[in-house]
């Protein structure tokens, strides 16, 4: 268990653990308050939650607040989806999950991380830029409804970049 601070300082228990199948309601219901996050089915998050996919969500009172699902491919971890209630937003959870799963690759030999975002998704830009990412690359016309480009971030992990 790890602690974040919301925007005002105060800090809250949040609890950042292995995604399970029991999970996929509330994350479901997560994405569809989040229209920024890839659109992912519940047949898309049981595949992921069986298939070598590594996922985590954050719990706090009264429920699962956040998720952040991912891959380890050779020695990189790609960060696939990422999303917070919008209850909990603005909170530190988002920080805690990536943290988490940014430990976790690092720890099992990844060295260096990507993701992808929409271009105009500014919290998520400033977020991963807090963190360490740097722009490496650009997809043209890559999301749908609407159609925009994804900007592609970057981080190095550690070890010989």
């Amino acid at each position: 268990m790890s602690a974040a601070s919301d925007m005002s300082g105060n800090a809250s228990r949040v609890a950042v653990r292995r995604f399970t199948m029991l999970d996929i309601p509330a994350v479901s219901t997560i994405l569809s308050e989040s229209p920024d996050a890839a659109a992912w089915s519940p047949d898309s998050l049981r595949q992921s939650a069986s298939e070598g996919f590594h996922a985590w969500v954050a719990e706090q009172a009264p429920g699962v607040a956040g998720f952040l699902i991912g891959r380890i491919a050779g020695d990189e971890f790609e960060i696939l989806n990422l999303a917070v209630a919008r209850a909990f937003r603005r909170r530190g959870i988002a920080s805690e999950l990536l943290e988490s799963a940014l430990a976790f690759s690092r720890n099992a030999g990844s060295q260096r991380a990507y993701l992808e975002v929409r271009a105009s998704n500014e919290a998520a830009v400033g977020l991963y830029t807090r963190h360490g990412f740097t722009k490496c690359g650009r997809r043209g016309r890559y999301y749908r409804n609407p159609t925009e480009d994804a900007l592609l971030f970057c981080r190095h992990l550690g070890g010989t970049p």
